[in-house]
């Protein structure tokens, strides 16, 4: 019966096929609905060729192709929204026109104001058992950027679970997604007494469904911006140190400082170049426990896009005088981040490349 399925399938398969196999929930049934889906490949080979083994490897590798080249057309149609027509939150780093430049350093992130709904849309509330754990950064459809100090001395990944598009912890926002996570990479450099190379990536079980209001940021790229550049910081972290938790996004607005002021206000032999700060060194804004694993944002003057150029890591207090907060700097992460996402791309292909020329060189026998 399966080998006559498979057998019959006398076209490439649409995208369509695939992504339906892709959605069988059990291992080993998938594994057979993509063998199954691939086998215009097989066919290909003539039978009786002394070089038929070596064929039907190079078969399992043009299905991995097409199965990696629909995984990649099926994100391009997630970054559309529900209407299907085109938006700009295709693009990373963009928010909603209505919500731009609307921070002002009042009340109390520490020293911050309510965001408006929409106005950080790659914001991740990190939950451990349903709390509120962390923040993070939605980078990628399926990818979350955090620090890696949240995980520290932690449960199983199946314990936490990623919401998107979240404004107010209180209740379901419209565009509110909770997802699992699928595994959590800590950067393998990271010390967690230092906090050098605090940096994490949470890759989740499936895609968010990308909008206006759920959209990546963008990577850093290009020259650093320079001391002194106004940045923004948001999260539902204490409201003062050892405070309660806000219920919605709080955000404020702090601005780059020289690495030099960073090292003397801070300690030289704990501040590395890995590392950078922003606020004020007269205090009374700053992020808090609550916020780690959250976003610097700087937005780009010449594209006017919104670029990850931080990650909230650690400080001395929260909003102390003289102790800025000390944030990851994601422009040392990047190639590490994009290699990390690359290879996992790629990941799920090769195990289905490699498990449909096992398989099909089973049934040869």
């Amino acid at each position: 019966m399966r080998l006559a399925s498979l057998d019959g399938i006398l076209a490439e398969p649409s995208c369509d096929v695939i992504t339906k196999a892709q959605k069988v929930p059990e291992e080993g049934e998938r594994s057979w609905a993509l063998s199954q889906a691939c086998g215009y490949y097989r066919r290909r080979c003539p039978p009786g060729e002394k070089e038929r083994e070596a064929c039907v490897r190079i078969m399992g590798e043009s299905c991995s192709a097409r199965v990696l080249q629909c995984s990649l057309l099926n994100t391009m149609q997630n970054l559309e929204p529900a209407t299907q027509t085109r938006t700009q939150a295709a693009v990373c780093g963009q928010r909603l026109s209505a919500v731009q430049n609307v921070t002002q350093p009042r009340s109390r992130i520490v020293g911050g104001s309510p965001a408006l709904p929409g106005s950080w849309p790659w914001l991740v509330n990190l939950q451990l058992d349903g709390g509120l754990m962390c923040g993070g950064v939605l980078v990628d459809s399926t990818w979350v950027v955090t620090a890696a100090h949240c995980f520290a001395g932690s449960r199983s990944d199946s314990y936490w679970t990623a919401v998107v598009g979240e404004f107010d912890i209180t209740k379901t926002d419209p565009d509110e997604q909770v997802l699992k996570v699928n595994r959590i990479i800590s950067h393998p450099k990271f010390n967690p007494k230092t906090f050098n190379n605090d940096i994490a990536l949470v890759e989740l079980t499936s895609p968010v469904v990308l909008s206006d209001r759920v959209t990546p940021v963008c990577l850093p790229s290009g020259l650093e911006p320079p001391t002194g550049s106004p940045c923004l910081v948001a999260g539902w972290g204490s409201l003062y140190e050892d405070g309660p938790s806000a219920d919605v996004v709080m955000e404020a607005k702090v601005p780059l400082l020289p690495q030099s002021t960073c090292k003397s206000s801070l300690g030289k032999e704990l501040v590395t170049n890995t590392m950078l700060c922003a606020g004020y060194l007269s205090g009374g804004i700053d992020s808090c426990q609550g916020d780690s694993g959250g976003p610097l944002i700087y937005q780009d003057r010449i594209s006017g896009r919104f670029q990850l150029h931080g990650i909230t890591s650690w400080g001395d207090g929260c909003g102390e005088k003289g102790k800025p907060g000390v944030y990851t700097r994601v422009s040392a992460f990047s190639d590490w981040i994009l290699a990390e996402i690359q290879s996992n791309s790629f990941f799920e292909a090769t195990i289905i490349c490699h498990a449909f020329t096992l398989l099909v060189l089973k049934l040869l026998k």
